[in-house]
């Protein structure tokens, strides 16, 4: 349980390095990380979609499994949570895969 809480709190942290939103200093409460990269999110969505999808690349996400991903939780949550949720796992699966063949 400690360890998936360490993956939880590396890929947010990394997700968040990989948008230039921090240094990584303070990476205590991933929650509340979480809920910044929301937000930023979300804001993307309004301001700039061509940014986001250029992120969503980056990460190695495609459109097509965002989009189905948004009208799935369409009724469950913000897009930008939606978007959230889809780079912190991404960055989980990254991570796995990189300790994996790190050995």
């Amino acid at each position: 349980m400690e360890n998936q809480k360490a993956e939880y709190r590396e890929a947010v942290a990394w997700s968040y390095q990989m948008l230039g939103l921090t240094k990584a200093q303070d990476f205590k409460n991933p929650e509340a990380l979480e809920e910044e990269l929301t937000n930023y999110l979300n804001d993307l969505i309004v301001k700039d979609f061509n940014k986001l999808i250029g992120i969503l690349y980056r990460i190695d996400i495609s459109q097509e499994k965002a989009v189905a991903a948004l009208a799935q939780n369409a009724d469950k949550e913000t897009a930008g949570q939606t978007m959230a949720r889809l780079i912190i796992d991404r960055q989980k699966e990254k991570l796995y895969y990189r300790k994996l063949y790190s050995k």
